[in-house]
């Protein structure tokens, strides 16, 4: 019995690490206007983050930031450029730059 329980615990960490890392590195750079001069803006997306319940430190449950970053690399852009990043939301142009 206490084998199968630490088996259980191990595959229940294996599977939160997992999800932890599921969210990373994105193929959209994030760059300043002057980079981007010369590439093709795309569209501008805005999201809001979802602060959760009222409480002195807010425990983000949907990150603005991270939303942004993944609807650009949906749209097949290669750069981003942030026109507000806050904890509350953030908005950004995405950009499509030749190789």
């Amino acid at each position: 019995m206490r084998v199968i329980l630490s088996g259980m615990m191990l595959a229940l960490a294996a599977a939160v690490m997992a999800g932890c890392a599921a969210g990373g590195p994105y193929s959209v750079a994030v760059a300043e206007e002057r980079m981007v001069s010369h590439c093709t803006p795309i569209a501008t997306l805005a999201e809001n983050s979802d602060m959760g319940a009222f409480q002195i430190h807010p425990k983000l449950t949907y990150d603005g930031r991270d939303m942004v970053l993944r609807r650009a690399e949906m749209l097949n852009a290669t750069h981003v450029v942030f026109l507000a990043d806050y904890p509350s939301g953030s908005a950004a142009i995405a950009y499509h730059c030749p190789e």
